[in-house]
């Protein structure tokens, strides 16, 4: 969305990193051999996010789109792997101490190395080829597994979510919270596809927990914890996912003050199931899906 960061003016550079420094430190840490500057890694994801975004705005409702089906029977399309390829590229150009995790190609470069990017190109793929506009591209960057930045795009939406741990969360350059609701009764409940919790054998928890809330609505993996994140609901709930696919959404929402249970694995024939909530009710809502501790 927008020019490249470094062909901006610096009052737009400042403008497009609102928020990336920590106020709790300079903006570096310090990690073995590497130094990390926040406001540096977030503006490069920024920038890769901005490509991303032009990729996939180009082919989106593309006649000539090409579609294929993986093993697990999802669709994966040429974006898909054009972005995935694109973000890999550069960071193992311009990180290359740095491993990349993939949902497309898996992993690249040092599985043992302590800071990884985890890239999602296309999180909502069935969205994306039916033409609508509840997808997005996940990039988020972790330390011995703790997700430190992250960046969620939508550009058919045109809205930009990020964040840095410690610095707080942002949709299209303004801070945002959770929301207070602490009752059940009161709670806005978005989800994923019910087949997805049929195969999971979830979809009884589901109907139970959507028939006590105020309201519920399938909004896909994404638009459901950023819809948490920025307070117009209350509850996500992902059937099954990747590293992947909450990678860059905890953080986020983490950031924005609520809170994210994430049972994900980096092996895509096990997954796992993901609820974020506003954090007032949370352990409601995860006794209510049987993943209280």
């Amino acid at each position: 969305m927008g020019a490249p960061l470094e062909a901006c003016s610096e009052r737009e550079r400042a403008g497009r990193t609102q928020g990336y420094t920590r106020a709790s430190d300079p903006g570096w840490l310090t990690a073995p051999g590497k130094l990390f500057s926040v406001e540096r890694d977030l503006a490069l994801a920024v920038n890769m996010a901005d490509e991303a975004d032009r990729i996939s705005m180009e082919r989106f409702r593309a006649l000539d789109l090409q579609i294929d089906t993986k093993p697990d029977l999802s669709p994966v399309t040429e974006v898909d792997h054009a972005i995935e390829r694109g973000v890999r590229d550069r960071i193992l150009r311009e990180r290359p101490a740095h491993a990349v995790m993939g949902e497309e190609f898996g992993l690249h470069g040092d599985g043992a190395a302590a800071w990884r990017w985890v890239i999602d190109p296309i999180d909502g793929t069935r969205s994306f080829v039916r033409g609508n506009e509840t997808w997005a591209t996940l990039i988020a960057l972790q330390h011995d597994g703790q997700t430190e930045l992250a960046v969620a795009s939508a550009p058919a939406l045109r809205l930009r979510y990020h964040a840095s741990r410690g610095g707080g969360a942002f949709l299209n350059g303004r801070r945002i919270h959770v929301s207070l609701i602490s009752a059940i009764e009161d709670a806005f409940i978005t989800h994923t596809s019910i087949p997805g919790f049929v195969r999971v054998g979830l979809a009884g928890r589901l109907v139970h927990l959507a028939g006590r809330c105020w309201d519920a609505r399938g909004l896909g993996n994404s638009m459901s914890h950023l819809a948490v994140a920025r307070g117009t609901a209350d509850i996500g709930w992902t059937s099954r996912a990747n590293v992947w696919d909450f990678a860059a959404l905890a953080l986020i929402v983490e950031e924005a003050g609520g809170r994210f249970t994430d049972r994900s694995t980096d092996d895509p024939q096990l997954g796992g199931t993901g609820i974020s909530t506003n954090g007032l009710l949370h352990e409601m809502v995860l006794e209510a899906a049987g993943m209280a501790v």
